[in-house]
């Protein structure tokens, strides 16, 4: 049986309000691996039961065929070293390339029943977190056939040059691969149609009009400056423009992002040419790029390591210009379906000393404003394709054709089943790694045992309490709390009994045994006697 599996929840609960491109990536890289994969099944693991809610109405939401939903397991962490030890798995898999993988090599060594690959990707390289995870990748000894996904060759090398740094710190260097494989859009995306006219009446844009479509997060800290590309347009595009032109920046954002917006826009002079949509749903992002005619994307911010909104805009058929900057240059062929605008950066960084001390979307939003982009060319294109209309035609179809060719989910899940099957087969060769002791797993006994007033021992007396209902008053704690267990420690505690002797009695599992023990004795279900 060909099993896959992940302790990655891939769907997160919270606010999610400004879109982070890997809550999207994710998700939607999820979707379409139940969707066009063609594993047997589907084991996903989770400890939050926020986030196991949120998958399970995904996957009522997805309407996915009886069929595949019966391929899909959802099971708690605790139910993780059972699993391994009962089933082959042919690859873990994982929605971020560092914070995971550590941990879930230790349980490989201890619970694996057979080898396999673990992988994960690549989503944002940024701030000092990105030092951390390396050293625990480095430090935690991974297998010679796990690999970390880089979605573009410009995030591999800088991914290469963390590691080349963690790697004295740890005392050792990470042992598995870097592969290259794109993030992928859905299928449908190709075939989406949105309402123009209807958008741009409830936009008030006139039909002649030429519309530049900017769409991501509106933020500065965690995506693009908009300020440059607003000034150009400003200066340099609309006074050279022979038809009417029309702005629409669309995206996740905050009170103050979008205030700060509206001020750069009324500072160019630009409040009638802008339509401004914020966190719209995803059926109106059909009608955006609809309205629209050109997409421009001028990033400049190291937290965007791929960029599906190009790819989005090139699915249905615009012509695409965008800075040369890290993994926008794998998506772009210059002068067939879009054009690039130069990017420029230096070495010196005035604030180098302070990069430990400084919240990571603050470092890189003054990484980001040593970013130049080439105005000039900027200009030279946007005006270009304003006053072309076949060029946009055909750059448009040349993306969207690329994109079927290249980037659907129903190809791109391929690449990556591929890519499992190669490393699985690397590993049945190698063998399971050996168990050891994780350098990140805390003791916490240890740690913060002398915080109580003392620790309950084996020898300790206690008795319950008159019965009432079982409860748990939060829904995170019940995965270790069944019913009839609680029921029967209860029951044989009816009389004082030492808690040894009720934990052997019981024969639950040591630490699952003890954490009931004392959540009985917390809810005043059990009390100690002298």
């Amino acid at each position: 049986m060909r099993r896959f599996g992940s302790i990655f929840p891939f769907l997160e609960s919270g606010n999610n309000n400004l879109r982070l491109g890997r809550l999207v990536a994710n998700q939607e890289f999820v979707k379409a691996l139940f969707r066009y994969g063609t594993f047997d099944e589907y084991v996903l693991g989770s400890l939050a039961q926020s986030n196991t809610r949120a998958l399970i109405q995904a996957l009522e939401d997805w309407r996915l065929p009886d069929e595949t939903k019966k391929r899909i397991r959802i099971v708690t962490y605790f139910d993780l070293p059972r699993i391994l030890r009962e089933n082959e798995f042919l690859a873990f898999h994982l929605g971020g390339w560092g914070y995971f993988a550590p941990g879930l090599h230790y349980l490989r060594g201890r619970y694996a029943s057979n080898p396999w690959p673990i992988t994960s990707i690549t989503h944002s390289l940024t701030g000092r977190e990105m030092i951390d995870h390396a050293v625990r990748l480095c430090k935690a000894g991974m297998a010679s056939y796990d690999s970390v996904f880089c979605t573009s060759r410009d995030g591999r090398q800088s991914l290469v040059q963390i590691l080349e740094m963690a790697a004295p710190i740890a005392g050792c260097s990470f042992r598995g691969k870097l592969d290259l494989l794109p993030l992928g859009i859905d299928d449908d995306l190709l075939n989406m149609r949105g309402d123009r006219r209807e958008s741009r009446g409830q936009m008030r844009i006139p039909p002649e009009a030429i519309v530049i479509l900017m769409l991501g997060r509106i933020t500065p800290l965690q995506k693009m400056d908009l300020a440059p590309a607003l000034g150009v347009l400003a200066r340099s595009v609309l006074p050279r423009c022979r038809r009417p032109v029309f702005l629409v920046i669309g995206g996740g954002t905050d009170g103050p992002n979008l205030k700060l917006l509206q001020g750069m826009i009324q500072e160019n002079g630009l409040e009638g040419i802008t339509r401004i949509r914020a966190n719209f749903s995803d059926r109106a992002k059909a009608d955006l790029l609809a309205a629209a005619d050109i997409f421009l994307s001028v990033s400049d911010n190291h937290q965007e390591t791929f960029g599906l909104s190009l790819l989005e805009a090139q699915a249905c058929a615009l012509p695409v210009v965008a800075s040369r900057f890290d993994g926008y240059k794998d998506l772009i062929e210059e002068g067939v379906d879009g054009f690039f605008v130069d990017s420029y950066g230096c070495s010196a960084d005035p604030l180098s000393d302070f990069f430990d001390l400084m919240d990571p979307n603050i470092a890189e939003f003054f990484e980001s404003q040593k970013t130049a982009l080439d105005t000039g060319q900027m200009s030279e294109r946007l005006v270009e394709l304003i006053h072309n209309d076949s060029l946009r035609a055909a750059m448009g179809e040349n993306g969207r054709k690329k994109v079927a060719r290249e980037y659907v989910f129903s190809r791109v899940i391929g690449q990556y089943e591929q890519r499992w099957d190669e490393l699985f087969r690397e590993a049945a060769g190698m063998g399971l790694p050996e168990a050891g002791i994780s350098a990140f797993q805390a003791d916490q006994s240890r740690i913060f045992g002398h915080y109580v007033s003392r620790m309950i021992q084996p020898e300790d007396l206690v008795v319950a309490q008159p019965p009432r209902p079982l409860s748990p008053s939060y829904a995170e704690v019940s995965v270790l709390l069944r019913g009839d267990e609680l029921e029967m420690l209860l029951g044989l505690a009816r009389t004082p009994i030492r808690v040894g002797d009720l934990l052997a009695r019981a024969a639950l599992p040591p630490g699952k045994g003890w954490f009931m023990v004392m959540w009985l004795l917390k809810y005043d279900l059990l009390r100690t006697l002298a």
